[in-house]
């Protein structure tokens, strides 16, 4: 009885102890202020307590970026700050269940981004 117990409760709270849920997103990034749009995948990871960890990767004029940005909030009201190639940026955003879109502003670029679940 005691093993089905704690076999229960293990397989109910996965995200004791550190990441849990994973979800990779892939879309498009626009630019308000220069020419830079692009397509991009975000690989997200829930780290439990409305903290999140997001991989953004792409490939913009032939150069690939990857970059991993920590942000916070329910996923209805997600925001965030990143110091990018010595950029500062913030920005705002949303998670639904197959999208996940935002806009972002600094000191160099500002713009958004809408991407979409990846089928699995």
């Amino acid at each position: 009885m005691w093993h089905t117990l704690i076999l229960c409760s293990m397989l109910v709270s996965p995200a004791i102890g550190g990441s849990s849920e994973v979800a990779t997103y892939e879309g498009t990034w626009l630019t308000t202020n220069r020419k830079l749009d692009g397509t991009m995948t975000c690989v997200v990871t829930d780290l439990g307590e409305n903290q999140w960890r997001g991989k953004f990767s792409g490939v913009w004029e032939g150069a690939s970026f990857s970059y991993t940005v920590r942000f916070s909030g329910p996923p209805q009201k997600l925001h965030g700050t990143a110091v990018i190639d010595g950029a500062s940026y913030e920005w705002t955003g949303a998670m639904e269940k197959d999208r996940f879109w935002g806009t972002f502003g600094g000191n160099r670029y500002a713009g958004s981004f809408d991407l979409k679940l990846k089928s699995k």
